[in-house]
């Protein structure tokens, strides 16, 4: 293995979330009934024309400008000719000749470090109708037929399973950032195809390129790759040939198998679209596209205001958890962060909630902190105050803990008068302390507890005894 080197390139296609479909103005909802959302445009019925969608357009600009990409101002549209029982029209609409973006690069975190991974293109296009294989039966809802899609082509310079995973990853959270894409693998709304292929270290020529297609998870990205690298290396040290083929990724074998054999590259007899004239975005629509704050930068800002990896990375992976923790208005970064990962998240994950269902208020949030950073609660209690509000959110945040006697009183009595009055009380403990510190220590500790039934603060009681223990 040590005398082979892999190469990947990846293409993969994400699924505008669009309010209508790419070439028809029908709900794009892919959830709705079966075969609920279709148009004449979309089963390409005689005489429909296509009607450009303004919204994926610039959805396209502003992945191509996140992806430092060369744009394309002039929008044309081409004819992918061929047949499948999914394409409505037997032809697919892209961009072929005119992609919206080309020589782009992303940044993606390879074991703990970002890295620049290029891109070759990106172009837009509609999606075909979605198969559903009921025995011997292939059905066909075309509520997914002319859903707006943005190819994403890579050039072929991963070399490893980790990194073509942490590329994939890398697109994923882009699209959620950008906020053009729900980018579920899982649903279908980004889909994966790998092209592998090896050649001796040293040497600047691939052998066989393989395609492994649809794969429907990160893991199963790095998987299948690990898989194909190690068959491919051995069909070579073995003098077997190494088929043109397409494969996709068995879970449960976890291995590659053969979908079909590859013959000469497909001849598609590209042509430009007749049914849609050529669009010049302005300048001026091209500056007025506006980008989030991207994946990496988010990092550099959360390790700026001292947050640590663990916290980071949970931010980032989840958009829900950091928009309504930036919201939260207290100024102390980090204590906020560990006051959110100690209370708000492990009361999430109990209750199996996602922070959308979370009954309490951002202000009532503010307001829990507070009464935890000034000590007026206990945080042992924080969980079933959570729980209470979120059983009756009418309920203020205020009335809950009153009614539950949960506020901690504020003693009257310094914790130094406290300490006085128990040497007074035990003439012999001072002298005791230099004897036996620690003993003597957690002695005066229970006295101060039993006096204040377990509500004094201790956090300056060294500094009391120092200036008394000599």
């Amino acid at each position: 293995m040590n005398n082979w080197e892999l190469v990947i390139g990846i293409e993969i296609h994400i699924e505008l979330n669009t309010k209508t479909k790419m070439f028809s103005p029908i709900l794009n909802n892919y959830d709705s009934a079966i075969n609920s959302n279709v148009s004449n445009i979309d089963l390409a019925y005689p005489g429909t024309l296509p009607l450009v969608n303004k919204e994926a357009i610039i959805k396209g600009l502003k992945l191509a400008k996140a992806l430092n990409m060369q744009i394309d101002s002039l929008v044309r549209f081409d004819r992918k000719n061929y047949f499948y029982f999914d394409l409505p029209k037997g032809y697919q609409i892209t961009q072929q000749f005119n992609p919206i973006g080309k020589a782009g690069k992303i940044k993606a975190k390879v074991d703990g470090v970002w890295k620049d991974i290029e891109i070759e293109r990106i172009h837009l296009e509609e999606d075909t109708a979605k198969s559903i294989y009921e025995g011997n039966d292939i059905l066909l809802n075309y509520n997914r037929a002319g859903v707006p899609l943005i190819e994403i082509v890579s050039k072929p310079v991963m070399h490893s399973a980790k990194e073509a995973a942490a590329y994939v990853d890398a697109i994923r959270l882009m699209a959620l950032y950008l906020d053009i894409s729900d980018a579920k693998m899982n649903e279908g709304s980004l889909r994966v195809d790998v092209n592998v292929s090896t050649r001796k270290k040293g040497t600047n020529v691939l052998n066989t390129k393989v395609e492994i297609k649809n794969l429907n998870s990160i893991a199963n990205v790095e998987k299948a790759i690990n898989f194909e690298f190690l068959r491919q290396v051995k069909c070579y040290e073995s003098n077997k040939e190494v088929s043109q083929e397409t494969r996709k990724f068995d879970e449960q074998k976890l291995e590659t198998v053969v979908m079909r054999k590859k013959g000469n590259a497909e001849d598609y007899k590209y042509f430009p679209e007749p049914n849609i004239l050529p669009i010049l975005i302005s300048k001026e629509v091209i500056d007025s596209v506006k980008l989030n704050t991207l994946p990496f930068e988010k990092e550099k800002e959360y390790l700026a205001k001292g947050l640590n990896e663990l916290q980071i990375s949970q931010f980032i992976n989840n958009l829900a958890y950091a928009s309504f923790f930036e919201k939260i208005d207290i100024t102390d970064f980090k204590k906020k962060a560990n006051l959110f990962f100690s209370n708000i998240v492990p009361f999430l994950n109990d209750n199996k909630l996602d922070i959308v269902d979370l009954k309490i208020s951002l202000p009532e949030v503010k307001e829990l902190f507070n009464y935890l950073i000034e000590g007026k609660i206990d945080k042992k209690n924080v969980m079933t105050i959570l729980d209470l509000k979120q059983k009756n959110s009418a309920k203020s945040l205020k009335e809950i803990i009153e009614s539950q006697k949960m506020f901690i009183e504020v003693l009257n009595i310094s914790l130094e008068e406290i300490v006085d009055e128990i040497f007074k009380e035990n003439p012999n403990l001072l002298k005791d302390f230099n004897n036996n510190f620690d003993k003597n220590k957690k002695y005066l500790i229970g006295q101060i507890m039993k006096k204040t039934q377990g509500k004094a603060k201790l956090e300056k009681l060294d500094i009391i005894l120092a200036n008394k223990v000599k």
